[in-house]
């Protein structure tokens, strides 16, 4: 009887370590952003004011797959519609998009992670960390790396992925976006607060 007993023990605590590392196991990550619920916006320094403007159109996933010896192998993508971005004064916009961005020629703005420094293992409802990602941006058709630390923040149904950078538009083969007695400076600040969303 004692010898049945501590058989069935074994066999409990085996099942509880298989559970335990079971649940402690990576796991793949597939999101996507939610564009309508997301904040993608940028400021332009100029002489008599700073240029605030908005992209309210893009699309971009994040996905992480666990790798055999620990941490993650991470692909994003962000593709942003150039025609689309605007800050509220026609006849500004219609300079940004026809003569600076060119956005017949060059639809669309996109980001594509290179390098990922970050422990995804506090991936999980009510956890907050920050990692540090490369990318590049291709903007104007020229691609030009950009670094910078992301703030993640995770929640039941869905993520929140916050964070800032330069962009220095004369690297993009830009024109002078300056306008009338506006002359404006660099760089541009870039600021978002994405919604991710998981499905891809």
């Amino acid at each position: 009887m004692r010898s049945t007993s501590r058989s069935l023990a074994l066999l409990a605590l085996g099942v509880l370590c298989a559970v335990g590392v079971e649940a402690q196991a990576p796991e793949t990550i597939r999101y996507r952003f939610d564009a309508a619920r997301s904040v993608l916006r940028w400021e332009l320094p100029a002489t008599l004011h700073t240029v605030r403007g908005s992209a309210p159109r893009f699309e971009g996933t994040v996905e992480a797959d666990p790798l055999p010896g620990g941490g993650h192998a991470v692909r994003a993508r962000i593709v942003v519609d150039a025609a689309a971005m605007n800050t509220g004064n026609a006849k500004r916009d219609r300079t940004m998009r026809e003569k600076v961005l060119e956005t017949g020629r060059y639809p669309e703005i996109v980001f594509e992670l290179t390098t990922f420094k970050g422990d995804l293992s506090a991936f999980r409802p009510g956890q907050h960390f920050t990692v540090q990602i490369e990318g590049a941006l291709t903007v104007h058709g020229r691609r030009r790396p950009i670094l910078l630390p992301v703030d993640v923040y995770v929640f039941e149904d869905h993520a929140i992925v916050t964070g800032s950078f330069p962009v220095h538009w004369k690297q993009h083969g830009l024109a002078d976006p300056s306008f009338g007695l506006v002359k404006v400076k660099e760089p541009m600040q870039v600021v978002f607060r994405l919604r991710a969303v998981p499905g891809v």
